[in-house]
């Protein structure tokens, strides 16, 4: 049974669940219970967890201190019907509340079909806190009421809401009858913050963040005409606050982190108190147009707030300059803003205004700007002859295509045999946003039949090319899907003035007619063969590999599948722990045959064997001291390949040339035996028989090399932390048992194959992998296998990383608290002492990248408990970094030695971090610097940094590196399109 404080933060941040339909039961002194909506509980404040006695979803009862009741996770009760868009931790989530009739109710509100327009509305209603006496508030409050029902907006968001204009709106009949309030109208929100979100559509989900005191973004999430709208709504700072410019700079930018994660079509609303329409705006720093600029042009000016025409703006205005400070911003690509007016700019016959803004109306409209149908929605990008959408022939066509192929073809090697519809297509890092438009474009085309039959030619100045005629049958359908994805993609047209469908079989000499094949090709190729052509293939080419398929496209539905990548062999072969306790015990598991998988676990049974072999010899040469196995080996869960770790205690003081020299003699196979430089200790490093061996040396002067481990707080803070990796690893082993070890063994393997497993990188390391599964162990004491492993990601996915993770909780455990400004994304501590942050290095992308990477493998576990898939290959394929990335930043390191090179590569490791922030300061937040070399040799390596949607430029990059290069000899670092890098594993 879980704790109340868990499955709180559980519903709050696991976007499976809808928190606003989640209560708690909470116990009052001596007055029974309370029923608390949750979103309106606060952690940490009046009422602590322990008096949380129960959980209600739907009214059914989830969780119940009393009788142990922990049915969260068995029960459909409290699922969101959709995927959260307001998540965790930006968003914390608020209860939409509606009319039922009698009283304002937990509810998303009416289900009524989505306009095809929508109406919005922003306006700073002029509270009545200062200047009370020169405003007429009691006389503005009735125009200001009858404003907003004549607007008939779909969408009202207003600022400088206080009790009494709430209460008006409340028993307003317009307001009862079909607007849902994006919170709980008793509660304190409005209050605090001043924001009030109206809304006529169903609300799906709402949810706030606070900016500062009394600031704050609120938002909702509605049901749109053909996919959710996420509408917030926000008033930032002011000049009569202290400091009012750089406080709203400040309250843009989290505004810009935290809007950035809300997936799809966005509407940002409010009083932004900021006039500036340039780089510097608010529409440019948070990368969004805005709807007034889009509708009137750039150089309209008109002011929502003018002290020379409203006098209730002249009351307030510091400047008495006219400005346009409240605005209606968008991030949509499925409509426009087809119109934008001021509302309250007129006054009364009695020279009365509702108010000292004037509000700001704009209707969006379906499809692009100038164009009202959807249909002519399309990507205008620069095509790329590194992908393409084709149509494939059927498996068993293949054989007797290819056969001519290889005999004509030069090229067969690069691509599969194909109908090119499109070639180039937009770079794969836009397959993403070309995914719904070629889906649109070929649901309207049902299958067909081609025919191939009939050998033709195109001709050339010096030959030509010859082809198989696949609308032998009619070209009429051929062309209609090709018009279709046209449209879609303009630019793809291609080098030909004409479409002509055709399947390249190769080149001859000769020009002239051709008739057929080769005469030895006539037996293999049957002739008028047909084929359904019911499905395209998105194709893409990375580096110097052949085109490969990405995706796949049904015909009549425009169903789009991703094509996963093959997980790496050597990771499939992680079934569990190849070592468990003290011991370097391998798990009996049998070899595949000769398949990759077998020749995988046979390299290891020769590592583990070897492994072995290196602790005894290293253990004799060093015999006046005490060499402790440590890591992954020592704690159960080491993958395949795994390397060796050891810390070796010597007494006195340390000489590490006579120790280097010892182990020379005592490995004579081993080689690249060299110190490891930078490090607080010193270390050894060395490769024998496939196994890297990586030996940290401790100088414990007057203190036994025995009990060094136990005393080494004494002996100084640089060897106390290298010996604090064998209590360290004696913790984690001391959680035991074999479904903890095979527990560690595949999150480890999951986090290799997803690029999360490099400390230098940005990954977390072994050392938090193993502490996070030794929690969910601990946790979960009755699960195993996939169970346990659903456990792992259901727990950590929805974990709250403001949280540090200790192996084990309590004040005793844990360093003292960092403060905010410096405090790490994300912490994962040590076990044992000196207790410290083994995370320090993931930085807010990372943590961005990290729950996503969660959620995902979450996922995949969720649905194959419910159909009984194995999820494991696709656990364990490599992410789409081709489609994430628009551009890599390529790391290449060189040297003329292989000790020189090493050595560099340490120093390249040790400034990775600080590369990493270089880039999310230009504008790479979403970097991903993948941990394993693409290209490798005795004395250089490339390495793969993606820059995310919104890389650098080339100068911009040339930069960062000439800063962050200096003194790194033989290292570059260079721009490369996305298609230019291979696939990285």
């Amino acid at each position: 049974m879980r704790t109340s404080e868990q499955i709180y933060h559980r519903v709050c941040w696991d976007q499976r669940f809808d928190a606003a339909r989640f209560v708690l039961g909470v116990g009052r002194r001596g007055a029974g219970t309370a029923r608390v909506p949750l979103p309106a509980f606060v952690p940490g404040g009046d009422i602590p967890w322990h008096r949380v006695l129960f959980v209600e979803a739907d009214g059914e009862l989830v969780w119940d201190r009393a009788t142990g009741l922990d049915r969260l996770d068995a029960t459909r009760a409290g699922r969101a019907g959709r995927p959260r868009r307001l998540r965790a931790p930006f968003f914390t989530p608020s209860t939409p509340h509606a009319w039922d009739g009698s009283a304002w109710s937990p509810g998303a509100g009416a289900d009524r079909p989505a306009p095809a327009s929508l109406r919005l509305l922003t306006w700073n209603t002029l509270w009545d806190r200062y200047d009370s006496d020169r405003i007429d508030t009691a006389g503005r409050r009735p125009l200001l009421l009858a404003a907003l029902a004549r607007a008939d907006a779909d969408v009202i968001a207003l600022q400088e809401v206080e009790a009494d204009l709430l209460d008006l709106l409340l028993a307003a009949p317009w307001v009862r009858a079909g607007y849902t309030l994006g919170t709980d109208p008793a509660g304190t929100e409005v209050e605090d913050t001043g924001l009030l979100m109206l809304s006529r559509l169903p609300v799906h989900e709402a949810g706030r963040h606070a900016l500062g005191p009394h600031k704050a973004v609120t938002a909702v999430t509605l049901a749109g005409a053909t996919a959710p709208l996420v509408v917030a709504a926000t008033h930032l700072s002011s000049d009569h606050t202290d400091n009012g410019a750089a406080r709203r700079r400040q309250e843009l930018a989290v505004l810009a982190e935290g809007l950035a994660r809300v997936d799809g079509e966005l509407v940002l609303m409010g009083d932004f108190n900021d006039s500036d329409d340039g780089p510097q705006g608010p529409a440019a720093t948070l990368g969004l147009r805005d709807a007034w600029t889009d509708v009137h042009g750039p150089g309209d000016r008109t002011p929502t707030f003018d002290p020379g025409t409203n006098p209730l703006a002249a009351v307030s205005s510091l400047s008495g300059r006219a400005s346009r400070l409240d605005r209606i911003l968008l991030r949509t690509g499925g409509s426009h803003p087809a119109t934008a007016a001021l509302l309250g700019d007129s006054p009364t016959p009695a020279g009365q205004y509702a108010s000292d803004h004037y509000g700001v109306l704009a209707e969006l409209h379906p499809g692009p700007a100038g164009a009202e149908d959807r249909s002519a929605e399309a990507l205008d990008l620069a095509p790329t002859a590194r992908t393409a959408l084709a149509w494939l022939p059927p498996e068993e066509l293949r054989p007797a295509v290819q056969a001519v192929r290889r005999e004509h073809d030069p090229q067969i090697h690069r691509r599969p045999p194909h109908v090119d519809l499109l070639f180039g297509f937009v770079p794969e890092s836009d397959f993403e946003r070309a995914a719904p438009l070629l889906s649109a474009a070929v649901a309207g085309t049902a299958a067909f039949t081609a025919r191939l039959d009939g050998i033709r030619s195109f001709e050339h100045r010096d030959g030509a090319t010859v082809r198989l005629d696949p609308p032998a049958g009619g070209a009429e359908p051929w062309t209609e899907l090709h018009r279709a994805l046209l449209g879609r993609f303009p630019r793809c047209q291609g080098r030909a003035e004409e479409f002509t469908p055709h399947l390249s079989l190769g080149r001859t000499a000769a020009s002239g007619p051709v008739t057929g094949p080769a005469a030895a090709d006539r037996a293999v190729w049957p002739r008028a063969t047909s084929a359904l052509v019911g499905e395209l293939v998105l194709l893409s080419r990375r580096g110097d590999e052949p085109m490969r398929p990405r995706a796949t496209l049904r015909l009549g539905t425009g169903e789009l599948r991703w094509t996963p990548e093959p997980p790496a062999a050597d990771l499939l072969a992680a079934e569990g722990p190849l070592g468990q306790g003290g011991s370097l015990a391998v798990e009996d598991s049998p070899v595949v045959g000769d398949s990759p998988v077998g020749r995988a676990r046979a390299a290891d049974d020769r590592r583990e064997g070897t492994a072995r072999s290196v602790f005894r010899r290293v253990s004799e040469a060093l015999e006046e001291g005490f060499v402790h196995l440590v890591g992954s080996r020592r704690t159960g869960g080491a993958l395949a390949g795994a390397d060796l770790d050891l810390v070796a205690a010597l007494p006195g003081t340390v000489d590490l040339t006579d120790v280097q020299g010892r182990l020379a003699a005592a490995l004579p196979g081993a080689t690249g035996l060299r110190r490891v430089t930078g490090a607080r200790v010193p270390g050894l490093r060395f490769r024998l028989d496939g196994l890297d061996v990586d030996l940290v040396v401790v100088a414990t002067g007057p203190v036994d090399p025995a009990a060094a481990v136990a005393r080494r707080a004494g002996i100084g803070e640089a060897a106390a932390v290298a010996l604090s990796a064998v209590s360290d690893a004696e913790a984690l082993a001391a959680e035991g048992g074999e479904e903890h070890a095979r527990l560690a063994a595949r999150v480890k393997a999951w986090a290799r194959a997803r690029g999360l497993d490099s400390a230098p990188f940005g990954g977390l390391p072994g050392l938090a992998w193993s502490v996070l599964a030794a929690r969910t162990a601990r946790e979960a004491p009755g699960a195993t296998g996939q169970e346990l492993l659903r456990h792992f990601f259901a727990s950590w996915a929805a974990w709250d990383w403001r949280e540090p993770v200790a192996l084990a909780d309590g004040p005793s455990t844990r360093p003292p608290v960092a403060p905010e400004s410096v405090r790490s994304s994300v912490t994962v501590l040590t076990p044992t002492a000196p207790v410290r942050s083994c995370t320090d290095q993931v930085g807010p992308g990372g943590l961005d990248l990290l729950v996503q990477e969660l959620y995902r493998a979450w996922e995949l576990l969720e649905a194959a408990a419910s159909d009984g898939g194995d999820p494991w290959p696709e656990l364990l394929s490599p992410p789409p970094l081709h489609r994430r990335h628009a551009a890599w930043a390529v790391l290449s390191v060189e040297a003329a030695r292989s000790e020189e090179f090493e050595e560099t590569r340490g120093r390249v490791r040790g400034r990775l971090r600080a590369l990493l922030a270089a880039l999310a300061q230009a504008g790479a937040a979403d970097a991903h610097a993948w941990p394993r070399p693409f290209e490798s040799g005795p004395v250089s390596a490339r390495y793969a940094i993606g820059l995310g949607r919104t890389p650098p430029d080339a100068a911009a990059l040339a930069a960062i590196a000439g800063r962050w290069g200096r003194g790194l000899p033989g290292v570059g670092l260079t721009r490369a399109a996305c298609g230019e890098v291979p696939t990285l594993r």
